[in-house]
């Protein structure tokens, strides 16, 4: 079992916020384990991390799946022991759509993946992490965790998150392991690049909602993740942090009927 360096599994490390966090980790000295449906990319930047000096190591994974996770899952607590931390990055997103004519199969895809997902790899290792006394857990909300979007699955999905994440810092806190949640804001994800070339994004739309009046990057992200594993945040669970650039705060403060002069 490793014991060189402190040990972080993501969920979704192969692209996006996932592979930020992954990569900001390992610069922090971690060993990393990543684990995602897509082998191809995922062991590339594996490859990537390890080539800096870090140890990181890959396993194709489908969050959706138990028997997946569960295999998974044992080959990592087998070569590493219970982790220090998991993020839990891997999920799908959703395209704007009425609740009356949505597809029920994306439906059922995206609370597979999205929720459900996100509860077998948590139940895999969070049981580990008790029992060692120690940890920290990190799942991906988002900002339709905290207002309604026309993304009836997703929304749902990360609202739900949202009160997943709540029950397990109670429920594993007296063991000693933390449990919080990042909302993101528009992050400029390759996922997201992509349909904003497609067209199913309006990123001056974005900007003009943004305080900052900006995109969020993935690395800023992986930063607050990196804080709420980290020491600093010890006495932090049980809380959803917005990443949004202050889309939140700006799309309520300029919509109020009274706007000063």
């Amino acid at each position: 079992m490793t014991t060189t360096a402190k040990v972080a599994v993501v969920t979704g490390g192969a692209s996006g916020i996932g592979e930020a966090t992954a990569r900001r980790f390992a610069q922090a000295g971690w060993t990393v384990v990543i684990a995602d449906i897509n082998a191809e990319r995922g062991q590339a930047v594996a490859a990537e991390i390890a080539a800096t000096g870090m140890r990181c190591d890959f396993h194709a994974m489908d969050v959706a799946v138990e028997a997946d996770v569960e295999r998974v899952a044992a080959a990592i607590l087998t070569d590493h022991g219970a982790p220090a931390a998991l993020v839990n990055s891997g999920g799908v997103l959703q395209n704007a759509v009425r609740v009356t004519t949505m597809d029920i199969a994306e439906f059922d895809r995206i609370i597979d993946i999205n929720v459900r997902g996100t509860l077998l790899v948590s139940r895999a290792f969070g049981a580990r992490m008790a029992e060692a006394g120690y940890g920290s857990i990190v799942n991906l909300c988002s900002l339709t965790t905290f207002h309604p979007w026309p993304q009836p699955a997703y929304g749902v999905s990360k609202a739900g998150l949202k009160m997943l994440t709540e029950i397990m810092a109670a429920e594993l806190g007296p063991q000693g392991v933390r449990v919080n949640a990042v909302a993101p804001g528009y992050t400029l994800t390759p996922a997201m690049k992509q349909r904003i070339d497609r067209g199913e994004r309006d990123p001056a739309a974005v900007i003009a909602k943004s305080a900052l009046r900006r995109f969020v990057e993935p690395h800023e992200v992986a930063e607050a993740i990196y804080f709420l594993s980290s020491p600093a945040a010890a006495a932090i669970t049980g809380t959803t942090l917005p990443i949004d650039c202050g889309w939140l705060v700006y799309t309520s403060y300029s919509a109020a009927a009274a706007q000063p002069a």
